[in-house]
C-alpha cells in the first residue's frame, strides 16, 4: 500500500520576497536612463532566500556593476534596502529613493562603454 504525504507540511516555510510597482519603476526609471547615455547594457532581476536582487550590468557578460538588493524577514535588517558597487555596499536605508541616490552618484563616475558620435 502506498502512503501519501504532504510535503507542505516537511517544507521550511520560506517568505518570497520581491519589488512591488512603485520599486519597479523608479528602478527601471533610472536604468532606462542609463542605457539612453549609453553607460547599463544589461540588468537582471533574481529571488533568492530571503531577498530580491536588481542586478545591472555595463555588458551581457560580466559581472555586476550596481546591485538593489530587498532584505525580507528572515534578515536582521528586515525592509531595508541595499546597494552594491562591484560589490561593495555602498548604501544601506529603509527608503529605496536613497539606494538608488547613491547608485546615480556612482553612476556618473563610471565610464560609457561607447561614446556617441553626435
Amino acid at each position: 500500500m502506498v502512503a501519501l504525504f504532504d510535503l507542505a507540511k516537511y517544507r521550511k516555510a520560506k517568505s518570497f520576497v520581491h519589488f512591488d510597482r512603485a520599486e519597479l519603476m523608479k528602478l527601471m526609471n533610472t536604468y532606462s536612463r542609463q542605457v539612453a547615455s549609453g553607460a547599463w547594457r544589461d540588468y537582471a532581476i533574481d529571488h533568492l532566500d530571503g531577498m530580491a536582487m536588481f542586478s545591472i550590468f555595463r555588458s551581457t557578460h560580466e559581472t555586476p556593476l550596481f546591485q538593489v538588493i530587498k532584505l525580507g524577514a528572515e534578515h536582521k535588517n528586515a525592509g531595508q534596502y541595499l546597494a552594491l558597487h562591484s560589490g561593495e555596499r555602498i548604501k544601506q536605508s529603509s527608503d529605496i529613493a536613497n539606494v538608488i541616490d547613491a547608485i546615480e552618484k556612482r553612476a556618473r563616475k563610471v565610464v560609457p562603454l561607447f561614446k556617441s558620435n553626435s
